[in-house]
C-alpha cells in the first residue's frame, strides 16, 4: 500500500513521546485522559453501534479525509498512529488503499485500538479512544473544516 509508509520504531517512539505530552495523555494509566490544546471539541461515537454501521463509518472516513485534504498541502503528511502498533505517514491527497477488511492501515474509527491522527506539524489532529466511545478533533483549521461538512456521527442527534 504505497501511501501508507511504515514509520521505523525509533521514530515512532519520538512522535508517541511528543504525542503523549502534547494531549497531556498517559497510556496505560486507569484514569486517562485525553486533553489537547484549544480549541477543541469531544463527539461521543456511541450511536454508532447502533445504527447503519458500515454506512456511517463509510461516511466518517469520507468527511474526515475531505477535511484533511481542505487542512494539508499537496506536499503534507500526516502521521496515522495506532497504539502498540505500527504507525505511519500517508498522504490525505493520494489514493488511500483499503486493507482485506475495507479499512485504511490506521481507521478512523476506534474499533478497539487507540487511532491518532496528526498533522505532520502537530498543530491539529484526531484522536479516537475505543475505551470512551469518542473521537476527539483539536485545532482550529480542522474543526472548521468538519464543521463544513461534519460527518453523519458527529451531529447532534
Amino acid at each position: 500500500m504505497v501511501n501508507w509508509r511504515a514509520i521505523s520504531h525509533t521514530k515512532q517512539d519520538r512522535i508517541w513521546s511528543k504525542v503523549n505530552k502534547l494531549i497531556k495523555w498517559k497510556p496505560g494509566s486507569r484514569f486517562h485522559h485525553i486533553i489537547p490544546s484549544d480549541p477543541y471539541r469531544v463527539f461521543d461515537i456511541s450511536s454508532a453501534s447502533h445504527n447503519d454501521v458500515s454506512g456511517v463509518l463509510s461516511d466518517l472516513e469520507t468527511s474526515i479525509l475531505k477535511a484533511f485534504q481542505l487542512c494539508t498541502g499537496k506536499n503534507d503528511v500526516m502521521y496515522a498512529l495506532d497504539w502498540q502498533h505500527d504507525g505511519y505517514t500517508f498522504s490525505p491527497h493520494q489514493a488511500m488503499p483499503q486493507d482485506e477488511f475495507g479499512e485504511w492501515s490506521v481507521p478512523v474509527f476506534p474499533n478497539g485500538d487507540y487511532y491518532f491522527f496528526f498533522h505532520q506539524a502537530f498543530s491539529w489532529g484526531l484522536l479516537g479512544d475505543p475505551w470512551k466511545c469518542t473521537i476527539t478533533v483539536f485545532g482550529e483549521e480542522l474543526l472548521e473544516a468538519i464543521d463544513n461538512d461534519p460527518p453523519i456521527l458527529f451531529q447532534n442527534k
